[in-house]
């Protein structure tokens, strides 16, 4: 398998490198929250702007997994708080913990990675390789809480040119298997979990279905967007339990969602051809991606560029100059985690690389 067809699988998804590969029917505080899904409201209409007189500005960090040059972070903790005491045993320390995915310098296999990132002025790395025993060549970790649980998958092979995963929790040190009780499952893919333990994820059946599920505590829920939508790959969830992903209608178009109690929002960057949801912390900031032409999507991403959708305001995030941009998690604090591009990772070219970024917003 090479570095580029790895790549790749992220591209078909619209996000740009933040999942595995896509099969072809498609990707808080430290106290556990009260669920009140019908204290909220949908999204009120929406506006959009590039240029908000309050929007931040943001220090970048550029991160990377030593001795690679392909890395592609997909999740971020919500409070980016260390439940390990500091010296004085006081105080938490500030520290963001990302997950996703590296890949092998030859091309041949992605693993999913821990880093933990902490420091204003000066910044301290580390990293550690996330690896379910049980699993493949070609993992990913999708989503981790500030305990430290991860939830990911990885490559289990094909079924009739359909891509097959399965997906596992990790907690502590153990890699545990999320086996959902339903009938006819196939692949699981895209979990997401939050500070309660909640996990959300997708599932298709062995009609090549679609569908969304939660898991609380030991209860297993399937859901579908209304009006038969295909779940796609990468959803998020925040600790009221609000999900966002991204859903293809009766004529394959791509739209995001959010799904608040049993409400669904869908959610389109005005004007683009493609959307895709794929974080939301707890303040209901949501972001996520959109081709803002046809041409986009016919070249597989090219000029593709992150959104932050707040209060009903769509604002645009690019990164000046590269290929394309994808924002992939956002943490209660605001600070954004994303990958950018610098060439067509669809080419037959391994010169064509992926990084990851954190965006932190100015006092």
């Amino acid at each position: 398998m090479k570095n580029h067809a790895v790549k790749n699988s992220g591209i078909a998804l619209g996000l740009l490198g933040a999942a595995l590969i896509v099969s072809t029917s498609f990707a808080q505080g430290f106290m556990p929250a009260v669920r009140l899904p019908a204290a909220r409201k949908a999204l009120p209409k929406a506006q959009v702007s590039t240029r908000m007189s309050d929007s931040p500005t943001y220090t970048y960090t550029l991160l990377g997994y030593p001795g690679t040059l392909d890395t592609q972070g997909v999740g971020i903790n919500p409070d980016a708080l260390d439940p390990d005491l500091d010296g004085q045993g006081e105080t938490a320390r500030p520290k963001i913990k990302v997950v996703g995915a590296r890949f092998s310098p030859d091309g041949t296999s992605q693993t999913g990675f821990l880093a933990r990132v902490s420091g204003s002025k000066s910044v301290h790395e580390t990293y550690d390789l996330l690896n379910d025993p049980q699993g493949s060549l070609v993992q990913q970790a999708y989503s981790i809480n500030d305990f430290g649980q991860v939830v990911g998958d990885y490559y289990m092979g094909d079924i009739g040119g359909s891509y097959i995963f399965h997906s596992y929790e990790l907690d502590g040190d153990k890699f545990n298997p999320i086996n959902l009780p339903f009938a006819g499952v196939v692949s699981t893919f895209s979990p997401a979990i939050n500070n309660t333990g909640e996990i959300v994820g997708g599932w298709t059946d062995s009609a090549g279905n679609s569908h969304g599920y939660t898991r609380i505590g030991d209860t297993y829920t399937s859901f579908d967007y209304p009006g038969g939508g295909q779940i796609q790959l990468y959803l998020s969830v925040n600790s009221e339990g609000d999900i966002v992903g991204s859903y293809a209608d009766a004529s394959g178009a791509v739209h995001g969602f959010l799904r608040r109690g049993e409400t669904y929002t869908s959610i389109d960057f005005p004007g683009a051809a493609y959307t895709v949801s794929t974080g939301i912390n707890d303040a209901d900031e949501i972001v996520g991606s959109y081709c803002p032409t046809s041409q986009c999507l016919a070249t597989g991403g090219e000029g593709l560029q992150g959104f932050i959708l707040k209060n009903g305001i769509y604002t645009t995030f690019a990164i000046p100059g590269e290929y394309a941009t994808a924002l992939a998690s956002i943490n209660n604090k605001g600070v954004l985690m994303g990958n950018y591009y610098d060439a067509d990772v669809n080419a037959a070219d391994t010169a064509n690389h992926v990084y990851t970024f954190l965006a932190t917003p100015n006092p």
